[in-house]
């Protein structure tokens, strides 16, 4: 593994643990227990992307990582802690490190062969967006029932991406149950934003694209030999 992306990815992992850790110390009007969710959120983004940069040499890994960067400096930046000044200083050399020519040799230029598709890739990122979105939807406190269907999403987005078929089904069947009562539990507009969240989930889940990832191929049988041939044969 080369050191430069290396060093690119672990700066730009560091800016974001920095800048979403001064946010847990202080996030201004938003509890902590909310701050701590979009937190766990925000790093399953970091691990997500340097894995990406690092392992799969995928383009997206520089978008995704310069973007939570970003992110993670601006809520940082709502406390304006010593960690701010120490996610704004790393998070500016990631940046650079990025977006610089750099890593064009180490980044994979041509896409895969065989693509899973924007269904399948949304279910798994939703293990990573739903803590942010449920922590910011529920500001004014995270009770018991978020963090359940929190770690529902996440656990089915897991299984989702390793080909299990209960994560499938936890999108289909666990996600709406424990939705709703998360919705109810929610004031407003965060429920809104909660209760619009578990019907894209589900609805994607529902979708055929969804089946691509846990269908299991079948080979094809080989072809009888002819009778004729097996004449000749002997």
């Amino acid at each position: 593994m080369s050191r430069l992306p290396t060093a690119v990815g672990t700066s730009a992992f560091l800016a974001i643990v920095f800048g979403s850790v001064a946010f847990v110390i202080d996030s201004g009007p938003i509890v902590q227990s909310a701050s701590f969710m979009i937190f766990v959120g925000v790093t399953g983004f970091a691990l997500g992307g340097l894995a990406g940069l690092l392992l799969v040499r995928a383009r997206w890994a520089r978008w995704v990582l310069g973007t939570v960067v970003v992110g993670s400096v601006l809520l940082a930046s709502i406390g304006g802690t010593a960690l701010f000044w120490i996610s704004l200083i790393v998070g500016a050399i990631a940046i650079i490190g990025l977006a610089g020519p750099w890593l064009t040799l180490w980044v994979r230029q041509q896409p895969v062969a065989d693509q899973l598709g924007s269904v399948p890739v949304a279910l798994m990122a939703s293990g990573a967006i739903t803590p942010i979105v449920v922590g910011f939807a529920a500001w004014d406190g995270v009770g018991p029932v978020h963090w359940i269907l929190t770690i529902g999403v996440v656990v089915s987005a897991w299984a989702y991406g390793r080909g299990l078929p209960f994560g499938i089904w936890g999108f289909r069947v666990f996600v709406p149950i424990v939705g709703v009562p998360s919705v109810l539990q929610t004031s407003r507009p965060g429920s809104f934003v909660i209760a619009v969240a578990i019907v894209l989930l589900v609805g994607l889940a529902w979708s055929p694209s969804a089946k691509k990832v846990t269908a299991v191929i079948t080979p094809p049988l080989p072809a009888p030999m002819s009778t004729r041939g097996t004449k000749n044969a002997g």
